[in-house]
């Protein structure tokens, strides 16, 4: 039987090769465009490892509460883009392993946001794809040379 939560697992799984494909392809306009990019990366695997650590707490624990966090700070301490990426390869691996062992009961398990008030798992995982198309269309602009905004919003 298809896992009723196949697609947004299946979106996850797709965005370390669409970033690295966008990445190989591009090469190398320079020092600032590569530190640009390695910021993006970064704060993609900072959410990744916090959005990981919030559904676990979900399904661990009855409606925990969740602050918004600044993650734009830790994206700043990442030295190469190479390392952003295999630091973002391996949180969402881990991030994929926790979603696939969850049972249908675990995706509904709600907790309380600062922010966004009462969400679920499915909603945290439905934002964490949505997260990576934005910042994917991030990268894309970067790539392009358009100017792209930064930080990120608190999540």
């Amino acid at each position: 039987m298809l896992h009723p939560y196949q697609e947004l697992i299946d979106l996850l799984a797709e965005t370390p090769r669409r970033l690295t494909a966008l990445l190989e392809q591009a090469g190398s306009d320079g020092e600032g465009q590569r530190a640009q990019l390695a910021r993006v990366v970064a704060h993609l695997a900072a959410v990744e490892s916090l959005m990981r650590e919030r559904i676990l707490r979900m399904v661990a624990q009855d409606t925990p509460y969740f602050r918004a966090v600044d993650l734009s700070a830790l994206a700043e301490t990442t030295t190469s883009l190479r390392e952003a990426l295999d630091k973002l390869g391996h949180e969402r691996g881990d991030t994929l392993t926790t979603l696939m062992t969850l049972s249908l009961k675990d995706w509904e398990r709600p907790a309380i946001h600062e922010r966004l008030g009462q969400v679920t798992v499915e909603d945290l995982v439905e934002q964490l794809v949505e997260h990576d198309r934005l910042h994917l269309e991030q990268v894309e602009r970067l790539l392009a040379g358009q100017e792209v905004s930064w930080p990120p919003e608190p999540s």
